[in-house]
């Protein structure tokens, strides 16, 4: 062996050492990287390259007793880019080039790409070429965190909310026929809120605000069963590179699946819904009052069929959405309702034996009758009448001696038995519990003002819950709008709850006598008379109030409201309409302006419904003449 190779092998010795403990510390990275830390390390990786998205499900839809879509959800494109991607890095392999003139023509190609994508984004979406040329900068200046001006990418511009999928398609076919790829684009499917029928119902429905990062509920069904309706979103897994982009490769998966926000049938029927709407806008257009609301129910089980007011919105037009066209008025207005109230101070002065249908109460020859300094009008002096006859005739005078007859005690009771100053029940979010007058009374006139409906502040749907006890029998039910219920995650459908109606009278005749004298109220002689309808009995009371202003009822604009069911003995439908601004020196008695729209409206439903008619030959020709 020679002596002089002996360095050099020490030298290949320890390099092979060197190596040799290298391999081992590199083998031994291998094994804390791959066996020891795995976990840790893959779920760090995950969390870099592993996104969780949210894929939105639909909101509950709302439909009518009947399966009629009220309420529904539209299919969207969620529309958003990325300026940097679209416009720098297409290019950015030109960058590396080292041909000559490559790198030179850069800024003009990206330029020209910017162009092209935002004269196609003017084209098929809201905003001018113009516009988006501008928002497609690649870069934003911003401030560092020393306060140095720097260029950042621009990685997130929002094109389009809501885009419609016809519309999407289309711009990704002329993307495609302009030879401009995807990449930078991201489209997600949505959903928003879809209102097919327009104003029908809008005071009743509400309206909610649904979309990308947007769930706004705002008043009505949709914000007070909201939680019902809510859908709760799939949740995917995806695993994207460093860019940003989807990997086809990687994982792909659903991690919740989410559901559907349940759907929620009405008790309300469509087509009588739509010919109270007809009825309330001509309504509205003869009277020019500053408000009409009016409700129809089923006096049997309470269901409304139909409720609706003027003036009101459309929930696809936010512009229409104006102070006071949002709310529920025939749950949120509380009013003085004149002489509809008169109806149930007979009942109760009748149910307790206080007088009988053939007692005589006298009325007075003159028109105007004081006591304790407040006085009491009549059209005239009726004399002596019966309770049907004060009815009839909507005797202020009559009915306020009648209660007083009564006394403090009893006309107070009258109040809570019909359930007047408690709330509906109904699921309306705002709603008003009226007033009633503090007890015991606080002056002696009080006891004359209540029966007559003023001094006391009551809501249509509290009106129509009381005269369905009329109707019913002196049944009392509860007022239902929800019918039942279809599951979004099982599709279960469950039924909402019949209550079983409360009797308010203690005599079973007590609502039959009291459906006599309101039948004779639309007698050809009765302030209801122009609520009669060919062919069947009507039973109902006109009620005639004025509305306080600034503390006065001088010179203020009065109210005029209608009450009644039909067929008066078998009763399928009661209604209630309010006109609400009547200027004073025009026709404002609930006889002339609220009667006619109860005609009108139940001479239509009647027919809808197929009711058979008390005098069939009232219908025929012959009758007619």
């Amino acid at each position: 062996m020679n002596p002089s190779l002996a360095p050099v092998r020490k030298k290949i010795v320890l390099l092979a050492g060197i190596c040799l403990i290298l391999t081992g510390a590199l083998v031994y990275r291998f094994y804390v990287v791959q066996i020891v830390r795995h976990e840790e390390l893959l779920k760090e990786a995950e969390s870099r390259y592993t996104i969780r998205e949210g894929k939105m499900r639909q909101r509950g839809r709302i439909l009518d007793a009947d399966g009629n879509l009220l309420v529904g959800s539209l299919p969207r494109i969620y529309v958003v880019c990325s300026p940097y991607s679209i416009v720098v890095e297409p290019f950015a392999h030109m960058e590396k080039s080292l041909k000559k003139g490559v790198r030179e023509r850069i800024p003009a190609r990206r330029e020209k790409r910017r162009r092209m994508v935002a004269d196609l984004l003017g084209e098929f979406f809201d905003g001018s070429a113009d516009e988006f040329y501008n928002e497609l900068d690649p870069w934003r200046e911003t401030v560092d965190r020393h306060g140095k001006r720097i260029k950042v990418k621009r990685q997130h511009l929002v094109i389009a909310k809501a885009a419609d999928p016809h519309q999407v398609n289309l711009f990704k076919a002329a993307m495609k026929e302009k030879k401009l790829h995807l990449g930078g684009f991201r489209f997600e499917d949505i959903y928003i809120r879809d209102y097919p029928k327009g104003r029908m119902l809008a005071n009743l429905i509400g309206f909610a605000n649904i979309g990308k990062g947007v769930n706004s509920e705002l008043g009505g069904l949709e914000r007070s069963i909201g939680e019902t309706l809510r859908a709760k979103d799939s949740i995917q897994k995806i695993q994207q590179s460093g860019r940003g982009r989807w990997l086809a490769y990687g994982v792909n998966e659903v991690e919740e699946a989410g559901y559907d926000g349940d759907d929620i049938y009405l008790t309300v029927k469509e087509p009588i819904q739509a010919i109270l709407e007809e009825e309330l806008d001509a309504a509205q257009e003869l009277r020019n009052a500053s408000f009409v609301y009016a409700v129809i129910v089923d006096p049997r089980t309470g269901n409304i069929l139909a409720m609706s007011q003027r003036p009101n919105f459309d929930p696809r037009d936010p512009e229409s959405i104006k102070n006071g066209y949002f709310a529920n008025a025939l749950a949120g207005n509380a009013y003085e309702p004149g002489s509809v109230m008169k109806p149930f101070t007979v009942a109760k002065a009748l149910d307790e034996g206080v007088i009988t249908k053939d007692s005589i109460i006298d009325c007075g020859n003159s028109a105007v009758w004081s006591y304790y300094g407040a006085r009491k009008r009549d059209p005239r002096g009726y004399g002596k009448m019966t309770p049907g006859g004060v009815l009839k005739k909507s005797s202020n005078i009559g009915t306020a001696k009648l209660a007083l007859y009564m006394g403090e005690p009893m006309v107070y009771q009258m109040f809570k038995d019909f359930r007047f100053g408690e709330l509906s029940g109904l699921p309306l979010g705002a709603e008003s519990r009226g007033r009633l007058p503090r007890y015991p009374f606080p002056d002696k006139v009080t006891i004359t003002s209540v029966p007559i409906g003023y001094s006391v502040q009551v809501t249509a749907l509290q009106l129509a819950r009381a005269y369905c006890a009329l109707a019913n029998g002196g049944k009392m039910p509860e007022l239902r709008l929800l019918d039942r219920r279809r599951s979004g995650e099982s599709g279960a459908v469950a039924k909402y709850p019949l209550a079983a109606p409360k009797q308010v009278f203690k005599n079973p005749d007590t609502a039959a006598k009291v459906t006599e004298m309101l039948v004779s109220v639309t007698d050809l002689d009765g302030t209801g008379k122009r609520a009669r309808i060919p062919g069947f009995v009507v039973a109902g009371k006109t009620g005639t109030s004025q509305m306080v202003i600034g503390g006065s009822y001088d010179n203020a604009p009065y109210r005029a409201s209608f009450c009644g069911y039909v067929p008066a003995y078998r009763p399928e439908l009661v209604m209630v309409i309010t006109f609400e601004g009547l200027d004073p020196k025009k026709d404002h008695g609930g006889g002339n302006v609220a009667a006619p729209v109860f005609q009108k409206t139940m001479s239509r439903v009647l027919k809808l419904l197929n009711v058979t008619p008390d005098f069939p030959d009232q219908l025929t020709k012959k009758g007619r003449r």
